[in-house]
């Protein structure tokens, strides 16, 4: 039997492994918690594996054991759900080692006091900070939140803070440290240092910006650009714009034209290339395409922010479908990772 392809391990494959590894009676009370169309997708799933490389459904399952613990979701995780989780899949001895091992890679990261707080009350004490020391902070939260917080500061000081997270690689845990001690001053709080010592570079950087408006993202880049064009090159290399819909394959084309809604498509096709749009054109029915087509010129002049706000919609909804699986985007080089 051929092997199974990289791009056939979607989320709902690993879910459908972990059901099917775990049994019957680990699954029930996670069908419990679950809508009857999830139930049906999911046993569907299980109902079209093949037979499972063991290595493969081990990696899955060690994936998905990290991921329980370090969420630490009140009442359906943490480290003993982790344990448990290990003892009924790997025998004692092993179950054992790999929990030791996940015990110690799951420590809380600087500034995870940060996580819950609203970006306004962030901005409020670190505004004033030292560019480097903003960067810092914004590295290690998640990116939703870093990009609510890089989009509220001023104009001149995002651009200096975005290229330092990007140019940022191992920092001396030292100087974490020392930045956590001020933050502790302002805020009074009880951090927990780490040994993490590998923060900031390219991959946060995107997760950032792609998690910005049109009009932020835009003003980033520009702004670095300026001050390092090298690394504005990179940035653009690794982030999916809306003009990289002409570089996706035409069957994931037509699953995301699914997905968006005709005014929000007519919208964001506006001034766009020629390329982008005879993409779209293309992966529609006649009958959709000749309705879009009618639907530009009724549309005449719009504003450039409604056509910025489309497309970022459109965009927006291209990651969530590669988040899930239904799409695969390859618009860089082999080493290159897109969202």
């Amino acid at each position: 039997m051929a092997p199974i392809r990289p791009e056939e391990i979607t989320a709902r494959y690993k879910a459908a492994v972990i059901v099917a590894q775990l049994g019957p009676d680990v699954a029930k009370p996670v069908f419990a918690q679950m809508q009857s169309e999830e139930i049906q997708e999911l046993a569907s799933e299980v109902a079209r594996l093949r037979e499972v490389d063991p290595a493969l459904a081990l990696e899955i399952i060690r994936e998905f054991v990290t991921f329980a613990a370090s969420t630490r979701l009140a009442g359906t995780g943490g480290l003993d759900v982790a344990r448990e989780l290990l003892e009924q899949v790997f025998d004692e001895a092993e179950a054992a080692d790999m929990f030791e091992q996940l015990e110690s890679s799951i420590a809380e990261a600087p500034f995870h006091f940060m996580r819950k707080m609203d970006p306004s009350q962030i901005i409020s004490f670190i505004k004033d900070e030292h560019p480097q020391i903003i960067a810092v902070v914004l590295a290690y939260l998640p990116p939703d939140l870093s990009s609510s917080v890089l989009a509220s500061l001023q104009d001149e000081v995002q651009g200096i803070v975005a290229e330092r997270i990007g140019l940022m690689g191992r920092v001396n845990p030292d100087a974490v440290r020392l930045v956590e001690n001020i933050l502790q001053r302002k805020m009074s709080n009880v951090l927990v240092a780490t040994e993490s010592s590998y923060i900031g570079g390219i991959e946060p950087l995107i997760g950032i910006i792609q998690r910005t408006d049109r009009q932020t993202e835009k003003v980033l880049l520009e702004a670095i650009e300026e001050r390092d064009p090298k690394l504005a090159e990179t940035i653009r290399a690794n982030l999916f714009l809306f003009e990289d819909i002409a570089k996706i394959d035409d069957r994931s084309v037509q699953v995301i034209l699914r997905e968006i809604s005709p005014m929000d498509l007519a919208m964001s096709l506006k001034g766009v290339s020629e390329d982008v749009h005879e993409k779209v054109l293309r992966n529609l029915s006649r009958r959709a395409a000749d309705m879009l087509q009618e639907e530009l010129e009724l549309m005449g002049r719009v504003r450039r922010s409604s056509v910025d706000e489309a497309q970022g919609k459109v965009v927006a909804i291209i990651r969530r479908l590669e988040d899930r699986g239904d799409i695969e985007l390859s618009v860089g080089g082999a080493d290159d990772f897109v969202a």
